[in-house]
Formats: structure tokens, sequence, C-alpha cells
């Protein structure tokens, strides 16, 4: 059984060429797309507390 609960749901789209690249790092590093995608979005809002700070 998961105990994982999720606490919100989002659908980003992505372009062709972003979605492919997702695809190709996702396999080369051995991680998830998931993982990718909340990689980058941990690093922009991060990046972007620091502007606004």
């Amino acid at each position: 059984m998961n105990t994982n609960k999720k606490t919100g749901k989002f659908q980003l789209r992505l372009t062709e060429v972003l979605k492919s690249k997702v695809v190709e790092l996702s396999a080369k590093d051995g991680i998830s797309q998931n993982s990718i995608v909340n990689q980058a979005i941990a690093w922009y809002v991060k990046e972007r507390e620091k502007r606004v700070n």
C-alpha cells in the first residue's frame, strides 16, 4: 500500500522539444521524468525567492 499522500495535482504542458529533452535526460540520468520537473520547479522557486527578498 502506498502511504504517500499527494497534496496537489498539477498538469504541465511542455513543448515537444522540452518533453523530448526531459525523456532523454531522465533515461540518461536514471531518474524519473517527474523528478526532473520537480527539481526544475524547486530551482525556479529558490531563485525567485532570492530576487524577491
